[in-house]
């Protein structure tokens, strides 16, 4: 059983997450990128550049079978894919390999995970790393991880739910 007063952590740790999504993913995937400039974002692949046209933030104006669509696959890919995967099932494994690196090597298997968007590899495991398998293993729940992995899901969506309401 978890002591109560550590969810506390939890909320310093949702910000600390929200600060390095806003001040330093910039810059570690411009650095990133200029290590490998492979690893660039494809323009099409640019959720900013699509929604930077008045026209596709239009299209969004009452779509919400896609808000619906992205809720539910941000459930199944942060919670089920990745959290319960790398800090439910895979840390706790990993002790016997990595001792008390698990961690460590637990964000860099995530960061390598996020291979389909290269030039976001070396912040998601940064991050992962720091914000998410380290507290988890820490305090021993995934629910740590669980949690602050989702305060991201939980912005873009607000951020979406804004969009179809026509609001933006």
């Amino acid at each position: 059983m978890i002591d109560r007063r550590l969810w506390w952590w939890l909320i310093p740790l949702i910000l600390l997450t929200a600060a390095a999504e806003m001040l330093l993913d910039g810059p570690i995937s411009r650095f990133w990128v200029s290590l490998i400039p492979a690893f660039a974002e494809p323009r099409a692949f640019s959720m900013a550049g699509f929604l930077d046209t008045p026209e596709a933030r239009a299209q969004l104006v009452g779509a919400w079978g896609f808000l619906v669509l992205y809720v539910v696959q941000a459930f199944f890919n942060t919670v089920i894919g990745e959290e319960l995967l790398f800090r439910g099932l895979l840390l706790p494994r990993m002790q016997g390999s990595f001792g008390k690196w698990d961690w460590v090597a637990n964000g860099i298997l995530h960061g390598i995970y996020h291979l389909h968007q290269p030039w976001g590899m070396l912040s998601s495991a940064i991050q992962a790393i720091f914000l998410v398998a380290y507290p988890t293993r820490r305090f021993k729940s995934a629910w740590f991880g669980i949690i602050v992995h989702s305060g991201q899901s939980v912005y873009f969506t607000i951020l979406l739910l804004g969009l179809v309401l026509g609001l933006a």
